[in-house]
């Protein structure tokens, strides 16, 4: 991943409702915008399909902080999109996944992660955050440009297209099925989220 100055910066005008949540905040360039949304707290938001709940609930995760920057992007015309990328979930990335997937007899689970890409760089706006994963993810099976904001269910239709090719080229997930796969993700969800609250209290206790 590459920093934030990468990106192209430009000072940040009234160009629409993104624009104007920033500079109430007292942001003036495109790159204070990003930094702010980066510096803010990571945390699930009650609504996923709106990035801008972010700036009512002080959290975001890298749908809302990605979705909410490429937005502010496209009201400056910046070439600056949100990505997803599809990468192979395991002990690696998140402690204590991997049990879970041994139950299924899978080494890893497809897991989606989002961030910036501007030209040729990818900027995530999470790296640093108290997110519960390990390391910083760098290696990405797949990559596609998706709209600031999707729906849940175009969310899920795009984790099961890509789930498809991951199947044809590992016959233990094709033998398990969809339903089973979004069963095993959630159980990984909920080991990230647990994860998280341990980097949180640790924090809390270091300081």
């Amino acid at each position: 991943m590459h920093p934030i100055n990468v990106l192209p910066n430009v000072t940040l005008h009234a160009h629409g409702v993104v624009s104007e949540k920033f500079l109430q905040r007292g942001l003036k360039t495109f790159h204070d915008a990003c930094c702010w949304t980066r510096d803010l707290p990571y945390g699930a938001n009650s609504n996923s399909e709106d990035s801008l709940i972010l700036f009512e609930e002080g959290c975001g995760t890298c749908t809302t902080k990605h979705g909410v920057i490429a937005r502010l992007a496209q009201e400056h015309d910046l070439p600056i999109h949100k990505n997803l990328g599809f990468y192979r979930l395991n002990d690696d990335i998140v402690t204590g996944v991997n049990p879970i997937l041994a139950s299924y007899d899978l080494d890893f689970i497809p897991q989606i992660h989002c961030f910036l890409v501007y030209e040729n760089c990818r900027v995530d706006l999470t790296d640093g955050n108290c997110n519960g994963k390990n390391k910083t993810i760098e290696d990405y099976d797949y990559v596609v440009q998706v709209e600031p904001d999707l729906s849940e269910a175009k969310h899920q239709a795009c984790y099961l297209e890509y789930l498809q090719r991951y199947a044809d080229s590992f016959p233990k997930l094709a033998a398990l099925g969809e339903t089973t796969v979004m069963e095993v993700l959630t159980a990984c969800d909920r080991q990230l989220k647990f994860q998280c609250s341990i980097f949180v209290q640790e924090l809390a206790t270091a300081t």
